[in-house]
C-alpha cells in the first residue's frame, strides 16, 4: 500500500499505526498457525501411511495364523486317524499273542513222548524179540506190546504233525506279531512328530497372535494420535479464519480510514479550488480594467463629462491622467 501518511491526521495516523500493528501481530499469527496446521497434517499423512503398513503387516499375520491353524487342524486329524490305526493294531496284536499262547499250551498240553523215542523204543522190543530166548508167553507179551507201541507210533506222528502245522501256524502269527510291533513303533514315532508339529503350529499361532496384538494396539495408539491431529488442523483451521478475518477486518479499517482521509482532502480541495478560481477571476477582471482605461477605451465618471474647449485641447497623456 502506498504511503497515505500526509494524508492522514495525528488521531488517524495512531489509529493506522495501531491497526498495523494489530494486522502484522495477525498476519504472523496466521502464519505460524499455517506451519502448525502444515505440521499436523503432515504427521496425519505419516500416520496414514504407518497405519497402512501396520494394517498390511496385520493381513499377513492373519494369513500366518490361518494357515498354522489349518495345518494345526490338519495334524490333529492325521494323529485322530493315527490313533485308531494304532488301537486297531493293538487289538489285533493282542488277539494274535492270545492265539498264539493258546495254541502253544494246547500243544505243550498234548505233546506226550514224541515219535522218535515210540520208533526207537519199537526197534529195541523188536530186536529184543529176535535176539532173546523167551517163552511163548512172553514172546505173544512182547508182541502184544510193540503193535501197542506202533498204534502209539501213529498217534504220536499225527500229533507231531497237528503240532508242527500249529507252530507254522505260530509262526505266521509271529511274524504278523513282529510287523504290528514294527508298526505300531512307526505309529507312535509318527504320533511323537506330529505332536512336535502341533505344537510348533500352536506357537506359531501364538506367537502371531500376540504379534497380531501388538499391531493392533499400535494401529489404534496411531489413529488416536491421527484423530487428534486432525481434530487440532481443523480447531488451527478455525483460528485461521478467524485470523484472516481479523486481517481483512483491519485492512477494511484502514482502507475506509484513508478513503475518508482523501475525501475530506478532495473536499478541501475542490473548496480551495473554488475559492481561487474565484479570486483569479476578479484580478483578472480588475486588470483587464485596469488596461482599458490605460488605453482610454473607458472612461469613469459621476456625472455629465465636463465640456472643454477645442481650442484649449491638451496633451492627450494628460488627459488620461485627469481622466486617470
Amino acid at each position: 500500500m502506498p504511503r497515505v501518511d500526509h494524508l492522514l491526521s495525528d488521531d488517524d495516523l495512531q489509529a493506522e499505526k495501531e491497526s498495523r500493528e494489530k494486522r502484522f501481530a495477525a498476519e504472523d499469527k496466521f502464519e505460524a498457525l499455517r506451519r502448525q496446521r502444515s505440521d499436523s497434517l503432515n504427521l496425519v499423512d505419516r500416520l496414514s501411511e504407518e497405519i497402512l503398513t501396520l494394517q498390511k503387516r496385520r493381513q499377513e499375520l492373519n494369513t500366518e495364523v490361518q494357515n498354522a491353524h489349518d495345518s494345526f487342524r490338519s495334524l490333529g486329524d492325521q494323529q485322530k486317524h493315527l490313533r485308531e490305526e494304532r488301537k486297531r493294531l493293538f487289538d489285533r496284536l493282542e488277539e494274535l499273542t492270545h492265539s498264539l499262547h493258546k495254541t502253544k499250551g494246547e500243544n505243550t498240553r498234548d505233546k506226550g513222548p514224541n515219535a522218535r523215542s515210540v520208533a526207537a523204543d519199537i526197534a529195541r522190543l523188536e530186536r529184543e524179540q529176535q535176539t532173546r530166548v523167551m517163552t511163548l508167553k512172553e514172546e505173544n507179551a512182547l508182541i502184544d506190546r510193540i503193535r501197542h507201541m506202533r498204534s502209539q507210533l501213529l498217534e504220536r506222528e499225527k500229533v507231531e504233525a497237528d503240532w508242527m502245522k500249529t507252530e507254522s501256524e505260530a509262526s505266521t502269527v509271529k511274524d504278523e506279531i513282529l510287523e504290528l510291533r514294527k508298526k505300531l513303533q512307526q505309529a507312535n514315532e509318527r504320533l511323537d512328530s506330529f505332536h512336535g508339529e502341533r505344537d510348533a503350529a500352536m506357537a506359531k499361532i501364538q506367537s502371531s497372535l500376540g504379534e497380531v496384538g501388538h499391531v493392533l494396539n499400535e494401529i489404534r495408539s496411531k489413529g488416536k494420535i491421527r484423530t487428534d491431529m486432525l481434530d487440532k488442523a481443523r480447531g488451527i483451521a478455525q483460528q485461521m479464519q478467524e485470523m484472516g478475518r481479523t486481517v481483512l477486518d483491519l485492512q477494511r479499517e484502514s482502507r475506509k480510514r484513508v478513503s475518508e482521509a482523501r475525501a475530506r482532502i478532495a473536499e478541501h480541495g475542490s473548496h480551495q479550488r473554488s475559492s481561487f478560481n474565484e479570486g483569479a477571476r476578479e484580478r483578472a477582471a480588475d486588470e483587464l480594467l485596469s488596461a482599458l482605461l490605460k488605453n482610454g477605451k473607458v472612461e469613469i465618471g459621476l456625472g455629465e463629462p465636463d465640456e472643454v474647449p477645442a481650442a484649449s485641447t491638451a496633451d492627450e497623456k494628460d488627459s488620461r491622467r485627469r481622466r486617470g
